[in-house]
């Protein structure tokens, strides 16, 4: 079940998002394809929101490898919030044989095999947040907020095989934008998952993943907290957040081949928030729930 790259959308995984985003711990989906599970915020698009992006039947690692993906998914319209919408779900990505890759969830970035695990290296731009609805983004529930604007982010992720599972970790980083520390702050994020395939026929294949996602205080305070200044704006009660743990989700894939070329994926997710990211004022609910479908063209 060695996995070349991600190529992906979504916190990897048949698990979350989420959420990195992603932000971004990877996991494999039998069957020949490829998804993303991500921190809720720890990348952009549909991985943002919780859906995993497929990425396409694997290829050798010595050989060039592209893929593009179109979908529709239903996700929450930010992290706590108790409204959803319908999104597009748009993948593009390109492999090198040595390991470098560039896709539209994770970047530019490099990957290589070292003590039996899989290391992957990227730069690519952090996820954002409106303060009020527009198109699939945003919510009016978060006016007064600010717009959480994206900023390049630099992120690791390792991976190894333990038996029939897969065993993920991710640490990303996001840099400093402007000089407003309530919505501008750099921050770290981190996300440990494992994922399993639980059936491989002729149906295609069933993966699921479990993740958790945890961040330090400046990650906390920028999607969860609400400093004087975001109070008055909004209404909401002041909140100050401390860093620890996020949220944990449970994700599943269904992936079914269609040809050599094409393959076509289900997703969902199932994340639940906690800590003092569950208790913030501008959480509405706590459980968050998110699916998408999608068809990939791998060449």
């Amino acid at each position: 079940m060695k996995r070349n790259l991600p190529m992906s959308l979504m916190q990897r995984r048949a698990g979350a998002a989420c959420l990195l985003a992603s932000l971004p711990v990877l996991s494999f989906a039998a069957g020949g394809q490829q998804v993303a599970d991500n921190s809720v915020y720890g990348s952009r698009g549909a991985s943002s929101r919780g859906i995993e992006v497929a990425t396409g039947t694997e290829k050798p690692a010595d050989e060039w490898k592209f893929y593009g993906t179109l979908g529709v998914g239903y996700a929450p319209r930010y992290s706590g919030s108790d409204e959803s919408s319908a999104l597009p779900i748009v993948g593009l990505g390109i492999r090198s044989p040595n390991g470098f890759f560039l896709d539209t969830a994770h970047g530019l970035g490099w990957e290589t095999q070292a003590l039996s695990s899989t290391f992957r290296f990227y730069l690519a731009p952090s996820a954002s947040r409106k303060d009020h609805k527009k198109g699939f983004e945003g919510s009016n529930k978060l006016r007064g907020m600010g717009d959480i604007k994206s900023r390049a982010q630099i992120g690791m992720d390792a991976e190894t095989q333990w038996g029939p599972v897969t065993l993920s970790a991710t640490v990303a980083h996001a840099f400093k934008k402007g000089d407003d520390r309530d919505v501008g702050s750099a921050y770290t994020l981190f996300n440990l998952g494992a994922s399993t395939t639980v059936y491989e026929g002729s149906a295609g294949s069933v993966s699921l993943a479990l993740s958790g996602n945890f961040g330090d205080g400046n990650y906390m305070r920028t999607w969860y907290g609400v400093s004087d200044r975001q109070s008055a704006n909004s209404g909401y009660r002041r909140y100050n957040p401390k860093g620890g743990l996020e949220s944990i989700g449970l994700g599943a894939t269904w992936a079914l081949p269609l040809s050599k070329s094409w393959s076509w994926s289900v997703v969902g997710e199932a994340r639940r928030l906690y800590g003092d990211a569950a208790d913030s004022p501008i959480v509405k609910e706590r459980n968050q729930y998110s699916v998408g479908t999608m068809v990939t063209y791998t060449y």
